[in-house]
């Protein structure tokens, strides 16, 4: 299997030395003896909740893929309406033999999409996880 990527690798957070205002005040720094943590310097796993999953964004992909329902999950709201309109002006004038013009390019990105997929949703998720270490 390929190493894990950077992102995913769990890094230490910098010492706290203000107080918070959500308990903890007896604490000068993160980890210190005030037992809320890991010992400082240790690497912090942080875990992802509400992530994205590549197995939605392929599912919406495969039933609802023509109209970029799975660009808007994955957070491209532009690209999501460029496929909404290039589907619906292709399925509304296909029959006049004009919709094929608008189809197959959108054929074609949707098969760009096969592979871009994995690659976005990992973006996200570091996106939200490097969000969630507190830097």
């Amino acid at each position: 299997m390929a190493e894990e990527p950077e992102y995913y690798k769990a890094q230490p957070l910098p010492p706290r030395n203000q107080q918070t205002s959500q308990g903890y005040r007896g604490a000068t720094s993160y980890g210190s003896s005030g037992g809320w943590g890991a010992p400082a310097g240790r690497p912090v796993t942080v875990n992802v909740v509400g992530g994205k999953s590549a197995l939605l964004a392929y599912v919406l992909w495969f039933f609802l893929g023509q109209l970029g329902i799975h660009k808007f999950y994955l957070a491209q709201p532009f690209q999501g309406i460029l496929y909404l309109l290039l589907g619906g002006i292709g399925w509304a004038t296909a029959g006049i033999l004009i919709g094929w013009f608008f189809l197959i390019p959108l054929w074609i990105l949707m098969f760009i999409d096969l592979f871009v997929i994995p690659v976005r949703v990992a973006v996200l998720n570091a996106r939200l996880a490097y969000g969630a270490g507190g830097y």
